[in-house]
């Protein structure tokens, strides 16, 4: 029993960090959300965007105020990677209680500040720190959830963006970040949607996927570890993937 917690703890705390960067640290600090973004996953972002094929755009799923997008344009930017940014979130959020049935319209702890109101501030965070620290190439950024977006991808759709920008959606994908609902079967759509177009040699990141955690997301990474069409790059602690050439 002992050594199973100890074996547990060290998994937790144990994972690689990228040498120092100035502005990832002040980026942590200016922009909402630092708690969500595990250093691990810098170092993850990192790799695969320094080692992306050509030929692909990189998708985020789920963007929340813009701390993982205007990491990786930075990323990008610092590596010379001119492929598109593109995101896609709902700007909704399950609370706390909700599975327990007791789900209410206000933001949580509070009775006077409502959910919407909420998520259109974490939204309004979003558009204005990607105004600020990535305006010299915008990410292409659309407000729906994972499986509308993946629709409108297919489709090849022209949207209009959050920014006011036309965006033409479909092509092969470099690198996807999936950080959208972490329940299994969701994690596993945006998965399988973003593995049809992920090119060979092109990198999967799984938030929430580390072994000591709980969520669907965790259990799906297991899976993809036994799965032939990908190759396990890293679990740092979470875990990055390259779909293999065939």
């Amino acid at each position: 029993m002992l050594r199973t917690l100890l074996k547990t703890l060290f998994e937790r705390n144990r994972y690689r960090q990228l040498p120092h960067d100035d502005f990832i640290l002040r980026l942590r600090c200016t922009v909402i959300g630092e708690g969500m973004l595990h250093p691990g996953n810098i170092y993850l972002m990192d790799h695969a965007v320094r080692h992306m094929p050509a030929g692909g755009c990189v998708l985020e799923i789920g963007s929340y105020a813009g701390l993982s997008a205007n990491l990786l344009r930075y990323l990008m930017q610092k590596y010379h990677r001119t492929e598109d940014l593109f995101c896609c979130d709902a700007w909704v959020y399950e609370g706390y209680h909700d599975e327990k049935g007791m789900a209410t319209k206000y933001m949580d702890g509070r009775s006077d500040v409502l959910r919407s109101d909420y998520m259109a501030h974490i939204k309004n965070a979003f558009i204005q720190s990607s105004k600020l620290l990535s305006a010299r190439q915008l990410p292409k950024a659309v407000h729906l959830d994972s499986d509308a977006f993946f629709e409108a991808w297919e489709l090849q759709k022209e949207l209009t963006d959050v920014f006011g920008q036309s965006v033409k959606l479909g092509g092969s994908i470099a690198l996807a970040y999936v950080d959208g609902n972490h329940a299994y079967d969701y994690a596993k759509r945006d998965v399988e949607n973003a593995a049809k177009y992920l090119l060979p040699g092109g990198y999967l990141l799984l938030d929430d996927s580390a072994k000591h955690q709980h969520f669907g997301s965790a259990k799906l990474a297991q899976e993809l570890r036994q799965n032939a069409d990908f190759e396990t790059v890293l679990a740092n602690p979470h875990y990055l993937f390259k779909k293999r050439a065939r």
